[in-house]
């Protein structure tokens, strides 16, 4: 009988164990982000170990407001030319845990392209979309589907452009970055898990 209770006792830990251990594991490349940030960001934010990218020294806050959004910035001295403010940026709240990786690309002189690449660690959905920046005393967002193609077509930019700046940032900068300072299970060509929805696939 104790024998009986004894396995008993070590199968229903380990089916604990497993229950709690395994779902944790990432399950693609930003869920790795998202989970290591997430265990280090109120003490030393795993994101620094990345050669010019900034935490901004406000972190870890108190403040309510944002005590549980970390984000940091590129200094504009590592960024590729015509690229800006590429940005790393978290929602820990339980009804969002979400990632952002965002940029900006120059189109010209007044008219920058904003992309934001919105990883859901709950759904494991990458969302892709962009909006089309006017630059003035305060920047306006547009984001209307026919009006951002048109500014496309003016300016001759297709959906293979936009792949193409997707990849130089997202692919090549901050996830190729991400591998140099951890030992990743997945890569720049090889997410993992995930599912990706892109607003432009069939423009």
């Amino acid at each position: 009988m104790k024998k009986i209770l004894v396995v008993l006792t070590i199968i229903v830990l380990l089916v604990s164990v497993c229950f709690y251990f395994f779902p944790k594991q990432p399950k693609n490349i930003f869920d790795e982000i998202y989970q290591e940030t997430e265990k280090t960001y109120r003490t030393n934010n795993i994101l620094r170990n990345i050669d010019g990218f900034d935490i901004k020294p406000v972190w870890p806050t108190d403040d309510p407001n944002i005590s549980q959004n970390p984000f940091g910035l590129y200094t504009s001295k590592s960024n590729p030319q015509n690229f800006n403010n590429i940005s790393i940026d978290f929602n820990f709240k339980n009804y969002s845990n979400e990632l952002f990786v965002s940029f900006e690309k120059k189109i010209s002189g007044d008219v920058k392209l904003w992309m934001i690449s919105k990883y859901s660690q709950k759904t494991k959905m990458i969302t892709k979309s962009i909006q089309i920046v006017l630059s003035g005393n305060e920047d306006s967002y547009i984001e209307d589907e026919a009006q951002v193609k048109s500014y496309l077509e003016q300016y001759g930019i297709t959906a293979k452009d936009l792949d193409s700046y997707y990849d130089e940032i997202v692919n090549q900068k901050v996830l190729k970055d991400w591998s140099s300072i951890y030992d990743s299970k997945y890569s720049p060509s090889n997410y993992g898990d995930i599912k990706i929805e892109t607003q432009w696939e069939n423009w």
